[in-house]
């Protein structure tokens, strides 16, 4: 079982890998937002940012990796946002003492996603007053912050926006 669920994280994550690389970094108008638009969050409240992607076509998996301030903010805990049917997670982690967060998964079964939603939702404490940045973090996998796919295999091109949240 284990030797399994190695091969599937290894596959999922050479697919999304080798998507990224072998595609062209042309511009797009779809949009990756960290809405943070809500009211400003007190000390010791909790409060949900959705990630939000806007205009997507064909969608069947994503990585998405976040950085934030954790002087002033704490992940309690990620929740697929329901736009992707996450048939498989490859990750759902986030480490407060370093201030990040990676999500990756993969619809396996249904129709692609398309059109605009929440693919992620992340509850968060507030922990120190000030303005807390929340910004898409690259990783070696990811240079932009996050990876998606469409069903061809091929990489669909994003446009990121970062958030600012105020604590009070």
């Amino acid at each position: 079982m284990l030797k399994v669920s190695l091969f599937w994280n290894k596959l999922v994550f050479l697919a999304i890998s080798g998507i990224f690389v072998l595609t062209s970094c042309a511009g797009s108008s779809t949009a990756l937002k960290i809405d943070t638009q809500a009211a400003p969050v007190t000390v010791n409240d909790t409060i949900t940012i959705p990630v939000k992607v806007e205009n997507i076509s064909d969608l069947i998996a994503m990585e998405i990796h976040l950085s934030f301030d954790p002087a002033r903010l704490e992940v309690v805990q990620l929740k697929n946002g329901g736009f992707v049917k996450a048939d498989y997670v490859v990750q759902n982690t986030f480490d407060n003492t370093n201030g990040t967060l990676d999500y990756a998964v993969a619809q396996i079964a249904g129709s692609p996603a398309s059109g605009s939603g929440t693919l992620l939702e992340i509850v968060f404490r507030a922990k120190e007053k000030g303005q807390a940045l929340i910004n898409f973090h690259k990783t070696q996998a990811a240079p932009d912050g996050a990876i998606f796919s469409n069903s061809r295999g091929t990489a669909i091109n994003v446009s990121f926006f970062n958030g600012t949240l105020e604590v009070k």
